[in-house]
């Protein structure tokens, strides 16, 4: 995940000021401007929305599976160079 943009408190601080200006007070009349609220915002990148893709594709969680596997790490008998390498093989190829 990628958090990008600006975190200061400029926009918040622009708005506190808005008020605070140097500028002769205006009559009573006159009506001060409304103020927006900041709206929060998330991007994705590339990345994250194709596993958010690939988990909404169908893919099914196979609960017994991953409790064999655990199983077999846990006794010492999972760890080949055979399984590693293809490991590694299906890594690759869904990193494109």
């Amino acid at each position: 995940m990628q958090i990008s943009g600006n975190f200061s408190l400029g926009g918040v601080d622009a708005a506190k000021s808005a008020g605070r200006s140097n500028a002769p007070a205006a009559s009573p009349a006159a009506k001060a401007p409304e103020l927006t609220n900041p709206v929060d915002q998330l991007d994705l990148s590339p990345e994250a929305l194709s596993v958010s893709n690939a988990q909404s594709s169908g893919e099914v969680f196979r609960a017994d599976k991953v409790a064999s596997l655990r199983e077999a790490i846990a006794q010492g008998n999972y760890d080949t160079d055979e399984k590693l390498s293809i490991a590694f093989d299906k890594l690759l190829d869904q990193l494109g």
